[in-house]
């Protein structure tokens, strides 16, 4: 995925930002709710000259207001350079003239932020830091940890979905638990402790500035997110897929023209068995989307047509870009669909 290495650098410093302090030198942060000897007074006065993050208002910084989920995705995608993407996150609750609606359709491409299963975003509700957590965990590429036991003593209370993000952070030195050894994985990130993120993230301790965002020029990035166009037909509704160009869908082209009977699975999926298995490199995606075409296993096409979260893992194929009328077409049985790719 795009900007997995600039994600993977934003975890680490984030997870560092929850446990240790920052220690100011400014003189004036500029605002009247920060003083300059505030451990994240170095944070917000960098943050602000890099335009990454504004004060509410010209005065003030409001260093312990929540970070909600929009304010996140906006500040990640400046941080990228605030680059144009064509695919249109589908949320009931973000209008498309929203002044983070650029940034929620750029993080919902790049899969480090999801919906909820009622098909909303919930811009405004605040993010926790085991969401905060798995949102980078996701940029790096969902790595599996060795093992999930992160010996918090509120370690029963972490959502499931974050478990391998926070056991992940925690074998890897990068979080560590309060005096009490609690992790407290519901309370909120503040914005001082997002300003922290960035800005240990970005100086990485030697003062090198904002790195500069990755561009299409870049090999192994254009290489990686070329988008092959897939043809699925399904009740005479022929819809498109992206898909991404890896081992798993080139050697799924090469069994193409296909036809098929997917079969009906628990109300938000339809399934398919291949004959031959395909290469996977298998994740835990958590929140799956209308429109997304999975492998499941290394033999198992799966189109999902509802908004969900999983704990199960997949190898990502792709995702149908213009997914209306898409849950109709399928139905709630079994279904013919045809996978055609043109040269």
């Amino acid at each position: 995925m795009k900007k997995k290495l600039i994600m993977a650098l934003a975890s680490v410093c984030f997870l560092l930002a929850l446990s240790i302090p920052a220690h100011a030198a400014v003189s004036d942060t500029g605002f009247s709710d920060v003083a300059s000897d505030a451990w994240y007074a170095d944070a917000v006065t960098y943050c602000l000259n890099n335009g990454l993050i504004s004060g509410t208002t010209a005065t003030t910084f409001s260093p312990d207001m929540a970070t909600s989920r929009a304010m996140l995705v906006t500040i990640l995608y400046r941080q990228a350079g605030s680059p144009t993407v064509s695919r249109v996150a589908d949320y009931m609750d973000v209008p498309p003239d929203s002044w983070y609606a650029d940034a929620l359709n750029w993080a919902s491409a790049q899969e480090i932020v999801s919906g909820y299963r009622d098909g909303r975003f919930r811009p405004n509700d605040s993010i926790t830091r085991e969401q905060f957590i798995t949102i980078l965990w996701r940029g790096v590429g969902s790595p599996t940890p060795s093992h999930t036991e992160v010996r918090f003593t509120d370690q029963s209370t972490i959502s499931a979905y974050a478990i391998d993000a926070v056991a992940w952070a925690r074998e890897n030195g990068i979080i560590g638990g309060g005096d009490d050894g609690r992790f407290s994985p519901h309370e909120t990130a503040t914005r001082a402790q997002t300003a922290v993120i960035l800005y240990r993230w970005l100086t990485n301790g030697d003062g090198e500035g904002v790195p500069a965002a990755p561009t299409s020029d870049d090999e192994s990035i254009s290489e990686e997110n070329t988008m092959i166009d897939l043809e699925i037909t399904i009740a005479g509704q022929v819809f498109t897929a992206k898909l991404y160009n890896n081992e798993s869908t080139q050697a799924l082209l090469h069994q193409l023209p296909l036809t098929v009977r997917m079969d009906e699975l628990n109300g938000n999926e339809k399934y398919y068995f291949m004959p031959n298995a395909l290469p996977t490199n298998s994740e835990r995606p958590g929140e799956i989307h209308t429109g997304d075409f999975m492998l499941y296993g290394s033999n198992c096409l799966v189109l999902f047509y509802k908004n969900f979260s999983s704990s199960y893992s997949y190898t990502r194929l792709g995702y149908i870009e213009d997914t209306e009328g898409f849950a109709k077409a399928v139905g709630n049985g079994s279904v013919f669909v045809s996978f055609e790719y043109e040269i």
